[in-house]
């Protein structure tokens, strides 16, 4: 079993970089929404040639629907870094820390579900600027789509089963 010295210290510096990657993440959604083309991908997708100019605020549109599943990772992140934080002062089987776990795993299964809905919607969206029967709704899924759904399913398993284990710790403490 690890120290509670190996653990804070783990977990002080994973905290930092949970920080560290919910503003980069953030700063890349805003600053690709404001600055950046229709991604090479979605524009394949949605069968929109590379003379094919949509306008600004159309492309906005489209990247603000797929922050949407940007948005639930960053909420999972923001349970991450609380996880850490409590981790990095000491604080491991308690209901609190398990509320965080069963959280990440919330977020991660909204982030897959999110990203299921809102590709299809950015590609349907992308193709209306194509002419009538051009027009493109493309559905699918993948292996990592499947991948988050199963580590948010996962998460919030270990999160119940924590909780559980912190209501037996805290009877078992009650008793002695």
């Amino acid at each position: 079993m690890a120290s509670s010295t190996t653990i804070r210290r783990w977990s002080s510096v994973l905290n930092v970089l949970a920080i560290v990657a919910i503003v980069i993440i953030s700063a890349a959604v805003v600053l690709g929404a404001l600055f950046s083309d229709l991604p090479a991908d979605i524009r394949s997708d949605a069968g929109v040639g590379p003379n094919s100019e949509l306008s600004r605020a159309w492309l906005i549109t489209i990247a603000a629907i797929g922050a949407l599943p940007v948005a639930a990772m960053i909420y999972a992140l923001t349970h991450v870094r609380a996880l850490f934080a409590r981790y990095s002062q000491g604080e491991t089987l308690t209901p609190a820390c398990a509320k965080h776990i069963h959280q990440i795993g919330m977020g991660l299964l909204a982030s897959a579900m999110l990203g299921l809905v809102t590709r299809p919607i950015q590609i349907m969206l992308a193709s209306l600027s194509n002419p009538p029967g051009e027009r493109v709704l493309a559905l699918g899924v993948g292996s990592a789509d499947l991948g988050l759904v199963l580590a948010g399913g996962l998460m919030l398993t270990i999160g119940w089963v924590m909780g559980d284990a912190a209501r037996i710790a805290e009877d078992s403490k009650s008793i002695v």
